[in-house]
């Protein structure tokens, strides 16, 4: 494994990570990202056994989740055998290696005895034509790579996208861009399962489960997983899926926010990802109270928005009401901070609260 510094032009072989950080002068010069990667490669290397990796908190309480070097191992072989990496290949790290998304970045190139780029993840327009065969991403530096330099994608065999929603009119876009060659995937994860466990190509819905792993669903429809990765126990989720079959599904929504409206169930991720194609402002379908219906469906945007086409939403999914404030608030991660935000309309709007 050879890890590349490019901020320094630096190539480090994996027999010198532990001397370069105990005694190069260089190292004094490395960002906390930069040692953390460095000194994880190291604990790699030197068999330790438990990672403590910490969540975004963007499904519930942020914490601490210790994963053993086996399910890291199993993680990344599986992710290699599925997009059928050969050995001594080339990986870019341009996320916050903290996480596990990137995190397992550094796995995957330690089993794969490849090289391993850091670019900082603020740097992403500062890539240069250097060929990758599997590099990981967040929706918002895809946004700027197709922006600003969309042929720098074609440089990478496989993209892998996640930490956040994927912008639908973005995913449009790069679908029907025929000069887009490279083979770009959503993934569907967590740190519980050391990052992805199914990932969908863009253009289609589905997700396909990745390797020797067993998934079913609850009476809520909310998706369980059970393999390697959880120590042959069976995960509970709080992602409601349709199940195509056993290698298979659909994801619709969060169980932990699903809206009932008049007996309906509602799932907001659907309706925001039809609603989000027609504006690039940030918009959140959520609920206020309502004497008949239990809870009613409303549209919160992030100040003022255009008027929206709901004619493609069923009826009881349509808005009855159209909401703003002035800012959302948000996670780390990017992902809207669904609890937080919607306090804001308790604030600005207590009327609507009985």
């Amino acid at each position: 494994m050879q890890i590349h510094l490019k901020r320094l032009s630096l190539t480090l072989q994996k027999d010198n990570f532990k001397s370069f950080l105990n005694g190069s002068s260089l190292g004094k010069s490395l960002t906390s990202e930069e040692l953390w990667i460095l000194e994880m490669a190291t604990k790699l290397q030197e068999g330790v056994s438990d990672f403590r990796f910490q969540t975004s908190g963007s499904t519930g309480t942020p914490k601490k989740i210790t994963l053993t070097k086996k399910q890291l191992i199993q993680s990344a072989k599986t992710s290699l055998s599925y997009f059928s990496i050969k050995s001594d290949a080339r990986f870019l790290l341009c996320i916050h290696p903290q996480f596990v998304g990137g995190a397992m970045q550094i796995v995957r190139a330690f089993v794969n005895q490849g090289r391993l780029d850091i670019l900082a993840p603020e740097k992403i327009l500062d890539l240069d034509h250097t060929q990758y065969d599997l590099v990981s991403m967040v929706p918002m530096q895809l946004n700027k790579l197709y922006t600003h330099l969309k042929n720098h994608l074609n440089n990478f065999n496989y993209l892998l996208i996640g930490g956040a929603p994927i912008d639908p009119k973005l995913e449009e876009k790069i679908v029907s861009d025929n000069s887009i060659d490279t083979k770009i995937c959503g993934t569907y994860g967590m740190t519980e399962t050391a990052s992805h466990i199914a990932i969908r190509y863009f253009g289609s819905s589905l997700y396909k489960k990745l390797g020797p792993l067993k998934i079913s669903v609850d009476k809520k429809s909310c998706l369980r997983i059970k393999g390697v990765l959880t120590n042959n126990k069976w995960m509970q989720t709080q992602d409601i899926i349709e199940l195509i079959d056993e290698n298979t599904f659909k994801w619709l929504g969060r169980h932990d926010f699903v809206i009932n409206s008049g007996g309906f169930k509602i799932h907001p991720e659907k309706i925001e990802h039809q609603l989000q194609k027609q504006t690039n402002r940030s918009l959140m379908i959520t609920y206020v109270p309502d004497e008949v219906l239990g809870q009613k469906v409303v549209l919160l945007t992030e100040g003022r928005l255009a008027i929206l086409d709901f004619n493609l939403l069923h009826d009881y999914e349509k808005p009855k009401k159209i909401l703003s404030i002035k800012k959302f608030n948000y996670f780390k991660n990017g992902k809207i901070n669904r609890n937080a935000t919607h306090k804001k309309i308790k604030k600005k709007y207590p009327k609507l609260f009985f």
